[in-house]
């Protein structure tokens, strides 16, 4: 798993946006935000449905989302 594209700014609580590749597959759209709580945690790519919410386009195990900080 490799970072291949990061954007860094401030967007409220999202610090970073980032693409990952895996096996030679870039997934897009990843971010960086700041925890309620202090630290960070990387949020999957999503996407605003008809219904108004957001949802995840790419699910990522947790092992592997701490694998990304």
């Amino acid at each position: 798993m490799t970072i291949t594209r990061m954007t860094s700014g401030s967007w409220g609580k999202v610090k970073a946006f980032f693409d990952v590749k895996v096996s030679g597959i870039t997934i897009k759209g990843f971010k960086l935000v700041e925890a309620k709580e202090g630290g960070f945690f990387a949020g999957n790519p999503n996407y605003k449905g008809n219904d108004g919410e957001y949802h995840d386009a790419v699910f990522v195990e947790k092992e592997e989302r701490v694998e990304l900080l």
